[in-house]
Order: C-alpha cells, then structure tokens, then sequence
C-alpha cells in the first residue's frame, strides 16, 4: 500500500482534489473536521473558540488512527487529506509544544509522497479554519517546512482546474511507480531501480 498527502495551506483546493482522486482512489478525511464535527468538545466551533492543544492532540490521534486501520497488505493506492506534517505544522503555527511521542511517530511512518497545492487566485475562510491570507502562507510554508524536516522531497501542484491538478497528482505517481519498477537504457548504459531503492548499473551491448 502506497499513502499520498494532498496538502497545502486554506484555501488551495485539497477538498476538491481528494473528491476527484476519490472516483478511482481510496482516500482518507481531513481529521480536523471529522473531529470537530464528531467531537463534543469541539462540534460547531472555530478554530478559534476551541482549547487548541486538545483539538491538535485530538487531530494527531485520529491520523494515527487512520493510518493504522488500513492493510498494509494490498496493492493499492490512497490518498489522504494532509497528513502527520500538516498536524505538526500547526502545532508550529499555534505555538504549541509538540509531544514526543507525535514526534517520534511522524518520523518513523513514511508516505509514499507528498503534493502540495499552490494557493487558488482567490482566498475564502471557511467555518472552521478562520485565518487570513497572511496567516495561511504562515501555514503554507510550515508545512513545506515540516515535511522538509520530515525527509519528504515536495512536489508542488500548480493552480490548474480540479481536473488538470488531479491529473497531474496521477502523472507523477504513475512516473514514480515506473521508476521504481522498471529498467531505464541509456547510451551505453543501463540502469535497474529495485523496491528496496538498490541502484545497479551495467553496460548494454
């Protein structure tokens, strides 16, 4: 099984890619709403009429959740409305100490990559996320920050119609898969990309 991030800051489109990739993809929730429309303690509120540290805490512990209910097994692809580094960005972002343990697991489990969205050639808050635009590129550079830390290299998704952002999402991942699995002759040269990331090369007669 191979998880991919769809992220970036407020107001770059994730909600609208996930729902494309969804047509052919399994996918995961943004666990910021599904709690904050599940959860008593935080059910109907802003970001900004609720205990933060909780909600984060809250965040991180249904991403774990998530992640750990699915079969690592089966060949397959899915896609999750941000991810570990978002939740640790936001931490940054409401300078909150992040616990060890989030630390410790966010480092251990890897994606198999992450896309973040450029900003949409407008900006909207909505009913949960209440920041301004200055505050959501605070947001966008943490989470490339994070996932930098993290050890993720980015791929940023330019603004493009909803169709076009998804087909470029699936470009990249069916590039990659190739990469990963095939064997590349160049002049003189060949080259064998194994699962384990072992590079072998040899000459082609």
């Amino acid at each position: 099984m191979k998880i991919y991030v769809v992220s970036g800051a407020p107001s770059t489109g994730k909600t609208s890619i996930i729902n494309a990739l969804a047509k052919e993809f399994k996918t995961l929730p943004e666990t910021a709403r599904t709690i904050r429309d599940s959860d008593e303690r935080f059910k109907g509120k802003s970001i900004k009429e609720i205990n933060k540290k909780e909600f984060q805490e809250a965040i991180f512990q249904l991403k774990i959740k998530l992640i750990e209910s699915l079969d690592k097994t089966k060949e397959e692809i899915v896609f999750s409305d941000r991810g570990l580094g978002d939740a640790l960005a936001y931490y940054k972002f409401y300078n909150i100490k992040i616990p060890e343990k989030f630390l410790e697991y966010a480092r251990k489990f890897r994606y198999a990559g992450v896309f973040v969205l450029d900003f949409l050639n407008f900006y909207e808050k909505d009913d949960l996320r209440q920041e301004d635009k200055e505050e959501a590129e605070k947001v966008h550079d943490l989470i490339i920050e994070t996932y930098g830390e993290l050890g993720y290299e980015i791929i940023k998704v330019p603004f493009m119609s909803v169709e076009e952002r998804a087909e470029f999402i699936k470009k990249k991942i069916k590039l990659w898969h190739r990469r990963k699995k095939g064997v590349y002759v160049q002049p003189g040269m060949g080259c064998l990309i194994t699962e384990d990331k072992i590079f072998i090369t040899f000459k082609v007669s």
